[in-house]
């Protein structure tokens, strides 16, 4: 199979674009806050449409980013809100019974277009579409133990939370069966994040000032006694909300400083690795973070880079050029293709050579796959062709000649796609040919 790689690091013409980082609710300053994953770029989003202000007491966040919205609780005037991501085109999307009511935080499921929220004082884990409409009661005041914070596992049918002042986390079916006590023990439960495919549980153990987790497998646990509950990040103040980069290996939470002085990250937005490998990472500060959420995607070689590495990571592991794990892909071609720059089990080629059989004539054509990251500014992928290793044709040749074809390329974790490409010419005219995929960043 003559199929081979190369990446270039030259100058390339191209604007900066805004995309990913992390959105959160401040409920001391009435505000939804937006910034880069490193912390950098802090900045308030206005709030326009239906509604000019977030509201009064800003609870729980999440992020709809194929659709360009985020979602959020307001105990204030205990309601559910809708806006696009910039904070325009604002929408009350429910009003709950006034003074009666505590929506306490929001998860989505994006395939069902459905929002879930906790409502602590009536005791209620409801759901409606992202529209607003049919608003149903998933898990009832008989085993909601007053709701606080929740996760979905919409792939295995599952919802998870933690009970206001029980210090349990429960988990149960999306239509409210097969309910369950799952971890006991915790000095007040707050935010909670599943990783199925990881096999894991985090959650936020507040007034003990941690975050945990423990294997799924080993569920049910008890906080003190369970040898399964790893203590991942000690010490904080008064940590809350709570959510997963799962591609990036990071969690990241809101402490809300409600015992300001006393532990590390008060009043702040703070990040470490899904393992607890390296030291707590304060992000940036506000009056009192409740909430997060992230929204993953990587316009630029920068933002990629303050995705997967620590704020103090030397230039010498972070450059382009740098290959700090060992696997023979640099940092570049890692951003580029959508790996991990610090684990050495990613793959030793971003690409993958088949033969493509073409239905409609018959022929055969040698083809590759590859991940691109649709939207970065910095990159361009381009697929060549030689018959001789020495001379490479693409569609830059001038005049153009025909050399490949994109055959389809398809949505792909983590917000890249998954291209299929060929040569124009069949195997049957022309058996001698090689494919390589160029790929140039502007650092």
């Amino acid at each position: 199979m003559h199929v081979l790689r190369s990446l270039l690091l030259v100058p390339l013409l191209a604007t900066f674009a805004r995309a990913g980082g992390l959105t959160w609710t401040d409920r001391g300053a009435s505000a939804i806050k937006r910034m880069r994953f490193d912390g950098s770029g802090l900045v308030i989003v206005p709030i326009s449409g239906a509604v000019s202000s977030p509201g009064t007491n800003l609870r729980g966040i999440a992020l709809d980013v194929p659709g360009g919205r985020m979602f959020w609780a307001d105990n204030g005037a205990d309601r559910i809100l809708r806006a696009n991501l910039d904070g325009t085109n604002s929408v009350i999307l429910a009003s709950l019974p006034l003074n009666l009511s505590f929506p306490a935080d929001v998860r989505l499921d994006q395939a069902g277009q459905l929002i879930y929220f906790c409502d602590q004082q009536r005791n209620l884990l409801q759901r409606m579409t992202f529209g607003g409409a049919g608003l149903t009661t998933v898990i009832g005041a008989a085993n909601a133990n007053e709701p606080y914070f929740l996760d979905l596992d919409v792939a295995a049918g599952k919802v998870y939370w933690g009970g206001f002042a029980s210090g349990n986390f429960y988990r149960a079916n999306l239509d409210g069966s097969a309910f369950e006590t799952i971890i006991t023990g915790n000095n007040n439960a707050r935010g909670v994040g599943v990783d199925r495919a990881g096999g894991m549980i985090y959650w936020i153990n507040r007034d003990d000032k941690k975050v945990h987790r423990c294997p799924l497998s080993a569920l049910p646990v008890n906080v003190p006694t369970s040898p399964a509950v790893q203590t991942l990040y000690q010490g904080l103040d008064t940590p809350h909300g709570l959510a997963l980069d799962l591609p990036a290996g990071k969690l990241y939470w809101a402490d809300t400083g409600s015992n300001a002085g006393v532990g590390l990250g008060d009043k702040a937005v703070s990040r470490g690795d899904l393992d607890g490998a390296t030291p707590q990472e304060v992000l940036a500060s506000g009056s009192e973070p409740w909430d997060v959420d992230i929204d993953p995607r990587c316009a630029t070689y920068a933002e990629w880079r303050a995705r997967y590495f620590r704020k103090d990571a030397p230039a010498a592991v972070t450059a382009p050029e740098a290959d700090p794990d060992g696997d023979h892909q640099i940092n570049a071609l890692e951003y580029a293709c959508g790996s991990h720059p610090l684990r050495a089990e990613t793959p030793g080629t971003p690409i993958d050579g088949f033969i493509f059989h073409d239905n409609g004539t018959g022929l055969s054509h040698l083809a590759i796959h590859y991940h691109r990251r649709p939207g970065a500014t910095d990159l361009q992928y381009h697929v060549q062709i030689s018959e001789d290793l020495i001379g490479w044709r693409d569609e830059r040749n001038d005049p153009p000649l025909p050399t490949t074809v994109e055959v389809s390329a398809t949505a792909a974790p983590d917000y890249l796609e998954l291209v299929t490409t060929r040569a124009e010419e069949s195997l049957d005219y022309a058996p001698r040919i090689f494919l390589r995929l160029q790929i140039g960043l502007n650092p």
